[in-house]
């Protein structure tokens, strides 16, 4: 057979390459599909994960949820007090924190020339939020409660967990912000706005749900805290408690908690497991309720403004 019969059956160059790019196609394909179904797997795995702990909480905690005799003011088993101080350091808290978070991100996203000092500040931030609490209570405790004399108080909690969230709160805050489209800034400047009529009209509004967010996730590190308030706001309860003074000490349901925990709180073992199941399927309800409601307002709010 000669040479030109033989190149008749040999395969043409560009058959060569479309088999080769199929073949890569399909390996690409297979790769995906593999490293997807990885990803589901953590994924759905992690949720489990996630879903037996409360699942586990809260039926450990359902008796005592439903026992009144667990929300009264006074009590041996009862959290009545440590439920009113845990709304009421949460309030302080987030009457400091947020205007604060708030006016520093607006500053930094809006009027602040991006150099230097907007990179130093954002690497201020990002180192305070990876010191542990409990140094940032010892911190509280030397800085608020003997420098400035506010001793044992709810006031210099509330000022040590402005210290422990701000960081967090301003870069919520702070992309949320960045993340409106800056056609809307040129719009609302075009139409002869100044530049605080255009942020707090035209950004401010399609950042809620971001802000929302951002004060959500904060109101759950306050609640579920308690190594810095252990230093700044005690672990006891004075005999007038249900009372707005920020300047008394108190615990909160995290603090309970770990009192109990740590020393039994007079209490015997099945009562004091049960105390503290209850009340930490009671924050849990807690934060749920609050992530909801907050997510329900801002929506609201959302719609509101920007009808109007």
């Amino acid at each position: 057979m000669s040479s030109q019969q033989l190149s008749q059956y040999a395969p043409e160059p560009d058959t060569q390459k479309k088999d080769a790019l199929r073949q890569l196609v399909r390996r690409l394909h297979t790769t995906n599909h593999i490293a997807l179904s990885i990803l589901w797997v953590v994924a759905i795995a992690v949720a489990l994960i996630f879903i037996a702990i409360i699942l586990r909480l809260l039926i450990q905690g359902f008796p005592s949820l439903i026992d009144p005799r667990f929300y009264a003011p006074t009590g041996e088993a009862s959290v009545g007090a440590q439920i009113f101080n845990t709304f009421y350091i949460l309030i302080l808290s987030e009457i400091i924190l947020v205007p604060i978070s708030l006016a520093a991100a607006i500053f930094l996203a809006e009027y602040a020339p991006q150099g230097r000092m907007v990179t130093g500040i954002h690497f201020a931030a990002e180192t305070l939020s990876g010191v542990p609490s409990i140094v940032l209570g010892l911190f509280g405790y030397a800085f608020f409660c003997t420098f400035f004399g506010f001793g044992l108080s709810r006031i210099a909690g509330a000022l040590t967990l402005l210290c422990l969230n701000f960081p967090n709160t301003l870069r919520l805050f702070e992309d949320a912000l960045v993340s409106v489209s800056g056609d809307m800034r040129e719009g609302g400047m075009a139409l002869g706005s100044t530049k605080w009529h255009m942020v707090h009209t035209v950004v401010l509004p399609s950042a809620l749900a971001g802000i929302v967010t951002g004060i959500v996730l904060s109101a759950g590190k306050i609640i579920g805290e308690a190594a810095a308030l252990i230093f700044t706001m005690g672990a006891s309860n004075p005999a007038n408690v249900f009372t707005l003074n920020p300047f008394i000490g108190s615990d909160n349901l995290t603090i309970n908690i770990y009192n109990i925990q740590s020393t039994g709180g007079g209490l015997t073992k099945a009562l004091a497991d049960a105390v503290t199941s209850g009340s930490s399927a009671l924050l849990i309800v807690i934060l749920l309720l609050i992530n909801l409601g907050a997510r329900s307002i801002g929506n609201t709010v959302h719609r509101h403004m920007t009808a109007t």
